[in-house]
């Protein structure tokens, strides 16, 4: 890893056991994984081989046994429950398959919360989020003053990339996004979520979808705790015409 240029997420031979004795289960076994800035890497595996486990550990919600995790070139080891929580706000994005929106919030509000935590202007806040709305394709006069029960399933998905994404935070992690959607709007999140990508942030993808995982730039397969990747390489992804 170039100290000048550290990558945005790493994990290095990272395990996570748990249990005792009889009962002791091995979630991830030395699972090593490098993001870089402008990747989509797609996590896929059968359930219960260890992708949720991995993206806890990658967003710090989780120590492993063993191993270390390398934020922007920082090992979290030492990291109080303070400092990580710090850490996510920063520089990771969660986006999960119900949203996790706050009814009671705002769109511009749900966006904008991680920016407030940290004590962001008020001002600040609404200019960053109109600029994040903007990016998902979600710009309309107004929009931001909606709440979530006013929306629709994929644009409340939008909005939490567009919340993953705001301010600093340059990695996003993201558990089963299209998992609720139909097909045709399942597509709309992923065009919103590649094109962030494509503008330089980076992202996990968990997905049991293979159309999904397609619009990855790395396929990475998890079984029995254990990484690894296709030798083939990966076909086009949609809306990618070949030149």
């Amino acid at each position: 890893m170039n100290a000048a240029s550290p990558l945005p997420l790493e994990l290095q031979d990272v395990t996570c056991v748990f249990g005792t004795g009889a009962r002791q289960v091995t979630a991830l076994d030395s699972a090593s994984l490098e993001l870089h800035p402008g990747e989509l890497v797609a996590v896929m595996g059968p359930s219960g081989s260890g992708k949720s486990t991995l993206l806890n550990v990658a967003g710090l919600l989780l120590r492993p046994t063993s191993g270390r995790v390398l934020i922007e070139g920082v090992d979290t080891a030492d990291f109080s429950a303070r400092r990580a929580a710090q850490a996510r706000r920063k520089h990771l994005g969660f986006v999960f398959q119900d949203f996790n929106l706050v009814s009671t919030l705002t769109v511009g509000e749900n966006v904008t919360l991680p920016l407030e935590l940290d004590g962001e202007s008020p001002s600040r806040c609404r200019e960053l989020a109109d600029a994040a709305l903007s990016e998902v394709g979600l710009d309309g006069a107004g929009f931001a003053d909606r709440y979530p029960e006013e929306i629709s399933g994929g644009q409340a998905q939008r909005v939490a990339i567009a919340r993953a994404l705001i301010g600093p935070r340059r990695v996003l992690l993201a558990d089963e996004p299209t998992g609720a959607l139909d097909t045709a709007t399942g597509e709309d999140v992923m065009n919103a979520l590649r094109a962030r990508i494509d503008a330089g942030a980076s992202g996990l993808l968990v997905t049991h979808e293979p159309r999904f995982a397609a619009w990855a730039d790395r396929v990475v397969m998890v079984r029995d705790g254990r990484l690894s990747e296709p030798g083939a390489p990966q076909a086009a992804r949609p809306g990618q015409e070949e030149k």
